[in-house]
């Protein structure tokens, strides 16, 4: 059987069991890669994939340059071997083969890499407050709407922690304002959650909701929470230029992203005493480990245990 037509029966049997969009998209990016990879080999055909096969991927994949022609990533590297390890268990389990030529496969050792550019609390303030109208826009009704659309989004992203992803696709029903709490449908690993909103939040979004959202609207059957210029739901793109344009408003000099304010959120509430395993159900964490990663980001904490203890610093003082 040809190789292409086994990746496009795997792909869609993985649109059967009901994996997340992203996740078949980067499952379909990274077997298409490969599949050009071992057409150039001369691999063509289902029989030829041996684990000789996959070992030479895994060092091909060593050489892979980035458009900016830079090596990939080690992440980079694992995602592409566990999309090959998964493709493999498939092979076996729907008896295409009677081995699996993947199993052999072994992963780069996981970097556990502190989260960077995380604002402090008075870089988020000013983040917050730096979503204003453009002064050029001539349209100055329209720039004000964006403006609190996006002081909402920003408040938000804040104040749960959401991935970007899932701030996108939020729709109006999953925000219970009275009660303040938003609904998180379908998150990572297609878990729900229920994440807290804090009053500032709150209020900011009662103010886009009263005031803006439906002077945005295209169609009234819309749901999407967050609207874009035409009236349709933001995409995460969107909710990205709405953070860096309001880092360059706020002339702050750290690249902030989304993901950025996630960090801060959960840092910030570490710093003032949250419980760990708190902190892992507010984002959503399927693991504690990940969660585990924030103990080790409060420098300024740690500075000042350092002049505190240290033999060194009291002699000085």
């Amino acid at each position: 059987m040809q190789l292409h037509e086994v990746i496009r029966r795997y792909l869609v049997y993985l649109c059967a069991v009901g994996i997340s969009p992203l996740t078949f998209s980067t499952m379909k990016c990274k077997l298409r890669l490969f599949e050009v990879w071992a057409e150039g080999c001369g691999v063509t055909t289902l029989e030829q994939l041996t684990v000789e096969i996959f070992w030479a991927y895994q060092e091909a994949l060593m050489f892979r340059l980035t458009r900016q022609g830079r090596p990939i990533t080690m992440a980079t590297q694992r995602q592409h071997l566990m999309a090959l390890r998964a493709f493999g268990r498939y092979l076996v389990e729907q008896d295409f083969l009677i081995s699996d030529p993947a199993r052999k496969i072994k992963l780069p050792r996981a970097l556990n890499r502190l989260p960077r550019m995380i604002p402090d609390v008075h870089e988020a303030v000013r983040l917050m407050a730096s979503a204003m109208p453009n002064k050029q826009d001539h349209d100055r009704l329209q720039a004000l709407s964006r403006s609190t659309r996006d002081r909402a989004i920003l408040e938000l992203l804040y104040s749960t922690g959401l991935r970007r992803g899932e701030a996108c696709h939020l729709n109006v029903a999953d925000l219970d304002l009275v009660g303040g709490y938003v609904w998180v449908r379908e998150g990572k690993g297609k878990k729900d959650r229920v994440v807290p909103l804090g009053h500032t939040a709150v209020t900011a979004l009662t103010i886009y909701l009263d005031a803006v959202r439906q002077t945005m609207i295209a169609d009234k059957e819309e749901d999407a929470l967050f609207l874009n210029r035409y009236g349709g739901r933001l995409l995460g793109r969107g909710i990205y230029e709405v953070v860096r344009k309001a880092v360059v408003c706020a002339r702050l000099s750290r690249k902030i992203t989304p993901h950025s304010l996630r960090h801060a959120a959960a840092t910030h509430m570490l710093q003032n005493g949250a419980p760990i395993r708190h902190l892992q159900e507010f984002l959503g964490h399927a693991s504690i480990d990940t969660t585990q990663v924030y103990t080790r980001i409060t420098i300024p904490e740690l500075k000042a245990t350092h002049a505190k203890y240290h033999p060194r610093e009291k002699q000085e003082e």
